[in-house]
């Protein structure tokens, strides 16, 4: 697999650049590098499941920072004044950017023969997991003292109420019929794009911090701290379901019959849909 295979070799080769200070916690190149070559095996050759699930996960964390990272491009090449937030690590934003690719081709492969969860249960879950880290926003900015962290200083959140808006939305059209009603490809987008942005956020703490945990890396959380420990396990883990759940239902989305027919007919719109095997039943 072409993907695992740029991935694989863009990780040995900013393996011996220096590190940028916003990358800590990010995957170690040699994950990326053990990764791709277990997505590339399990591509080319019979292999068990399970080596595909982990590469897709290690796959996944590699990737992680790839949403700072096209944050910090933009400054970087609009010239709007960032300071040190218009630096970027070009390397290791494309070794990322491979990763994600590798992620998406390497899961779908893995999916393939998938039995899913009721699609819409995914999306009424993943709409429920949008509102975690707003309301926590919200509740913060309004003098909450419950794992805010230090310093906490921001007003009203209006970005990540705005973001939470159309979170919501979007999940809901994956959800519920009118979904069905709206452009497919549009849906698609938005649903694969929220998946990824979401679940390369999420990973980056979550895992991050757990192999920080165990002593293999280094990481910006103050392992000391118990409270920021759990609000990063709060927020950022709510981010990873958030994706998960909307990948999941994004998914069901893309398998079920579009437009009010199948291939065999007319679709039923009295029966429920379950996402098991992207047909309808009873």
């Amino acid at each position: 697999m072409l993907a695992c295979g740029f991935t694989f070799v863009a990780a040995l080769a900013v393996s011996g650049l220096p590190a940028h200070a916003y990358t800590t916690g990010f995957a170690p190149h040699w994950v990326t590098v053990a990764a791709a070559a277990g997505g590339a095996l399990y591509a080319i050759r019979p292999a068990p499941r399970v080596l595909g699930w982990v590469a897709a996960l290690l796959l996944l964390w590699s990737a992680s920072g790839i949403v700072l990272d096209g944050f910090r491009a933009f400054f970087a090449i609009t010239g709007i004044p960032a300071g040190e937030f218009a630096r970027v690590d070009w390397p290791g934003l494309v070794k990322r950017a491979f990763a994600l690719a590798a992620t998406a081709l390497v899961g779908a492969l893995v999916l393939r023969d998938l039995r899913l969860p009721d699609g819409r249960r995914l999306g009424y879950l993943a709409f429920a997991l949008g509102f975690v880290y707003p309301t926590a926003k919200l509740y913060w900015s309004y003098g909450g003292t419950l794992l805010r962290p230090d310093g906490y200083a921001q007003g009203f959140p209006y970005a990540e109420v705005i973001l939470c808006v159309i979170g919501a939305a979007g999940s809901l059209a994956l959800a519920q019929e009118w979904g069905r009603r709206l452009p497919r490809g549009l849906v698609l987008l938005g649903g694969w794009t929220g998946a990824a942005m979401l679940t390369t956020m999420g990973s980056m703490s979550v895992f991050g911090t757990l192999s920080q945990l165990a002593g293999l890396t280094d990481g910006p959380v103050p392992l000391h701290d118990a409270a920021a420990v759990v609000m990063v396990g709060a927020v950022y883990g709510s981010w990873l379901l958030f994706g998960l759940c909307v990948g999941g239902a994004t998914l069901a989305y893309q398998r079920r019959p579009h437009g009010g027919r199948s291939s065999r007919g007319p679709v039923d719109r009295r029966r429920s849909w379950t996402a098991a095997d992207g047909e309808r039943t009873a």
